[in-house]
């Protein structure tokens, strides 16, 4: 497979474990008992999106981009094409939060991928008519 239908399957394969993977990890981080000096808002930011779906989706996404060698645009958009999809089927689409960490974890993930990506600018290069 070349270019960005290896990327587009890059994304939509990680879109659909985000998916499966988040709702598990959501219900374990919404059962952490929030301390009395928390407030409801930040804990529900930082605890349960932001354990239980950006960082599943940053790993998820992350792995599914760098095992298949996908352009990290490709499998950005296809990854938020398939979650929203996925969420829309289920009816969940009341539920935008999730989605934007969702998003926020592969948009991470892209742009870790592109930072951590083998630049061949120091890769030998045989001499090219030189005798």
């Amino acid at each position: 497979m070349q270019g960005p239908l290896k990327s587009i399957l890059a994304g939509a394969v990680s879109g659909i474990a985000t998916y499966f993977v988040s709702l598990r990890a959501l219900g374990y981080t919404n059962a952490f008992v929030m301390p009395s000096w928390a407030s409801l808002t930040a804990w529900e930011i930082l605890v349960v999106l932001g354990l239980g779906a950006t960082l599943v989706a940053l790993v998820v996404h992350l792995i599914a981009v760098c095992i298949l060698r996908a352009h990290a645009p490709w499998a950005l958009a296809s990854f938020f094409g398939t979650t929203l999809l996925a969420m829309a089927l289920a009816g969940l689409l009341a539920f935008a939060k999730t989605l934007a960490a969702w998003l926020l974890g592969a948009l991470l993930a892209s742009l870790a991928y592109r930072k951590l990506r083998p630049n061949n600018a120091f890769k030998p290069k045989p001499l090219r008519g030189s005798a």
